[in-house]
């Protein structure tokens, strides 16, 4: 991993702090968070829990970390001013005396046994884990990782090592391809080193003793897609293997009927979402647009907020209640602000079209019926 992996611009760290400060100091902070209190949990997506040595060796954006000191800090700091909801039922709904937090992770990553578990059961956290289970117990199981390492280790002609930006820029540009020219590209990018393996045994998933050991201990899995494809750049039918598969893959394994998925890179269309429906799941969540999970939500279209080390801490690298209510409760609450907004203008628009199609045809027919 490139070094200094969570380094902002002065000008960005002391400009998101100030605005902070400022939305709390207005009371806007206090109103978003005492408004979502009333309205539902947020649900929060976390990837990957690292340690110091480790975040030196990982092929993971800085967008899917968090510290393990940092998540071991925001857990503290919530099992005292929040309250965690089990997704093993569905929430209560109604006002709460405390902000409602969901966990999940996506993906399945080593980590998720080592670090992040025992820390959840630290602060009795419950926890779900949205897996991939035909990449369990593989090394850079994941394209992102594998291109990311290719561009950082000097794979790729041409390609400044360690440049962050540029990787995290060409990562993004690749998730919008098809999926066949993005393996394609990819496999250009690690084709200068046939022998090419990870530095280091950091970017595995879980193994399947792993995963049963933490169902036994009452983390909940879901299912993150078979082979972690996005789902909305391949065929259709392609799209139903993924969905279909990956269910009966954890249900045969864990004994246990696998109810939540997640989409990954939190992409969907209304056909992917009638696939999962037909699949069986009970419930769905996004990644995309940060939101709410309120009462009205489609229970296969729930929003989450992705969370990393950067929204977690201050400028000293310190979990701050200041920059978790700016950085993800805030978010939430425009989310779902917006969500609210769209819902009102349809809302308002059917009432129109349906008064137009009365009263405009009953004042055509009075036109039509008056003598010339």
């Amino acid at each position: 991993m490139r070094t200094g992996v969570f380094t902002r611009s002065s000008l960005r760290v002391h400009s998101k702090t100030a605005w902070a400060y400022l939305l709390r100091g207005a009371g806007l902070l206090y109103l978003a968070r005492q408004w979502v209190q009333r309205r539902g949990p947020i649900v929060l997506t976390f990837h990957r829990i690292l340690s110091e040595s480790e975040l030196q060796q990982t092929a993971s954006l800085p967008g899917m970390i968090v510290r393990d000191g940092t998540f071991d800090s925001f857990l503290q700091y919530a099992s005292e001013f929040c309250e965690f909801v089990d997704l093993a039922r569905e929430p209560v709904w109604g006002p709460s005396a405390k902000l409602r937090l969901a966990v999940t992770f996506d993906d399945g990553w080593f980590d998720n046994a080592t670090a992040a578990h025992p820390a959840a059961q630290k602060h009795k956290t419950p926890i779900v884990i949205f897996i991939v289970p035909e990449r369990m117990d593989t090394e850079l199981p994941f394209w992102p990782e594998r291109a990311a390492s290719a561009l950082d280790y000097g794979l790729a002609a041409g390609v400044p090592s360690g440049s962050r930006g540029y990787i995290e820029q060409t990562i993004e540009k690749l998730k919008g391809l098809p999926a066949q020219e993005r393996a394609d590209r990819i496999d250009q990018m690690t084709s200068a080193q046939t022998m090419w393996r990870s530095p280091a045994p950091v970017d595995t998933t879980m193994n399947w003793e792993q995963i049963a050991s933490l169902y036994a201990a009452g983390v909940i899995f879901g299912s993150h897609t078979s082979t972690h494809e996005i789902l909305t750049t391949i065929p259709l039918a392609l799209a139903e293997a993924e969905i279909f598969n990956s269910r009966a893959l954890i249900e045969q394994k864990l004994q246990t009927v696998c109810r939540l998925f997640s989409y990954p890179n939190g992409d969907c269309s209304e056909k992917v979402r009638d696939l999962v429906i037909r699949a069986g799941y009970e419930m769905a969540f996004l990644n995309q647009e940060p939101g709410v999970w309120t009462r009205e939500c489609d229970p296969f279209l729930i929003p989450r907020v992705n969370v990393c080390e950067y929204h977690l801490v201050n400028a000293k690298g310190e979990f701050s209640p200041l920059i978790f209510d700016y950085a993800v409760v805030w978010n939430a609450a425009k989310g779902l602000m917006g969500r609210t907004l769209r819902n009102d203008l349809r809302k308002v628009r059917a009432i129109w079209q349906s008064f137009t199609a009365r009263f405009g045809t009953q004042a055509g027919k009075k036109h039509l019926e008056k003598p010339s």
